[in-house]
C-alpha cells in the first residue's frame, strides 16, 4: 500500500521476477518499474469495462518480470481497492501519487533504488514527465501514446476529426459554427472542472525540456485520440532540453489503446477482436528498459 495523505492510500500489485535460486533471490536487488495509466479512473490492469479481456498493464507486467524487472501497478485513487477521491484530482495530483509510489518502491528490500523507471500511457505519459522532472534519479522513461500539446489543442483536434468524419450529420459549411460552439462549451466545462482546466493548460513540451533521463516514445499510426506526430514533436522538445538518448518508434495499424487496429476510431474499440497489446510494443518497452536499467 502506498500512502498519499490521510485520506488516500493506493493499493495494487508488485510483481517480482523469478530469480534462478533462493540464494540469488536473497542477494540480488532487481530494477523496478512503475506503470502509470491514462485519463479516467483505471485499475491496476488498465482494464476498461466495455472491453472484456483488455488488460495492458497486466500484459506489460508479465513481459517485464520475465526480463528480470519488478513491476508496480496501482489502482488509481478512488478506484478498485484504493482510497481517496478521483473526482477533482488533477494531473499534478497524479504526479504526486507517482512520486509516492516511487518512494515506496525504493524502500522495498528487493528493489535496487538506483534502477527505477516509469512507463506512462497517454495522460500517464505526462504524469511520468512531471515525476521525472522532480526526480532526476529515475533511470528511464517509456511514453506510450504521449501527447506533446496542451489538452485544449488535443480536444479541439479530436472534435475536428469527429465532425469531418460525418458529413451527413455535419455538412462542410456547418463545421466552423459547430466547432466554435463546441469550443465554447469545452471552456465552460473547464472553468468548473479542476482536472480539465489543468489538462487544457499543461504543455508537455515545456515539461519535456526539463527532463534528462533516457526516453523511449511509442505511438500507433492509427491513433485517433493523440495525433501520431506528437511523438516526434515531443522527442524534439526532449532533445532540445538535452535529453539523451531519445528514441521514437511508430507502429502501423495500431490505435491509442496499443491494439491492432487499421482504423483507430474510439467508437470502434468495442468491435475489435484482438484486445491484446501488440507484441512489438511489449518487446520494445522491455528491451529499452533492460538496456537502460542494466547493472552499472
Amino acid at each position: 500500500m502506498v500512502a498519499i495523505d490521510d485520506s488516500t492510500t493506493l493499493v495494487g500489485s508488485l510483481t517480482l521476477p523469478a530469480l534462478p535460486t533462493p540464494v540469488a533471490a536473497s542477494q540480488q536487488r532487481v530494477p523496478g518499474v512503475l506503470l502509470i495509466g491514462g485519463s479516467g479512473p483505471q485499475d491496476r490492469d488498465g482494464a476498461r469495462a466495455e472491453l472484456s479481456g483488455y488488460a495492458p498493464w497486466r500484459e506489460l507486467s508479465e513481459s517485464l518480470a520475465a526480463a528480470g524487472m519488478a513491476v508496480l501497478r496501482l489502482d488509481d485513487r478512488g478506484t478498485g481497492e484504493s482510497g481517496g477521491r478521483f473526482a477533482g484530482a488533477t494531473t499534478d495530483d497524479f504526479a504526486r501519487d507517482a512520486a509516492a509510489a516511487v518512494r515506496w518502491l525504493r524502500a522495498q528490500p528487493a528493489i535496487d533504488r538506483a534502477r527505477i523507471a516509469l512507463v506512462g500511457h497517454s495522460e500517464g505519459a505526462v504524469v511520468a514527465l512531471l515525476a521525472a522532472r522532480a526526480d532526476p534519479a529515475l533511470a528511464a522513461l517509456v511514453l506510450l501514446g504521449a501527447p506533446s500539446r496542451p489538452g485544449r489543442e488535443i480536444a479541439r483536434w479530436q472534435r475536428q476529426q469527429l465532425v469531418s468524419s460525418d458529413l451527413a450529420r455535419w455538412p462542410g459549411e456547418a463545421h466552423s459554427t459547430v466547432l466554435a460552439a463546441a469550443d465554447a462549451e469545452a471552456e465552460l466545462l473547464a472553468a468548473a472542472d479542476p482536472w480539465l482546466r489543468r489538462w487544457f493548460a499543461l504543455d508537455p513540451r515545456e515539461v519535456a525540456a526539463t527532463v534528462r533521463q533516457p526516453v523511449l516514445l511509442l505511438h500507433g499510426d492509427t491513433d485517433r485520440q493523440v495525433p501520431p506526430a506528437h511523438a516526434d514533436e515531443l522527442a524534439r522538445a526532449l532533445r532540445r532540453g538535452g535529453t539523451r538518448p531519445v528514441e521514437v518508434r511508430r507502429f502501423r495499424d495500431t490505435d491509442h489503446l496499443l491494439l491492432p487496429d487499421h482504423d483507430g476510431e474510439p467508437e470502434g474499440y468495442v468491435r475489435l477482436g484482438d484486445r491484446r497489446v501488440r507484441r512489438e510494443i511489449l518487446a520494445a518497452t522491455t528491451h529499452f528498459l533492460s538496456v537502460h536499467m542494466a547493472p552499472r
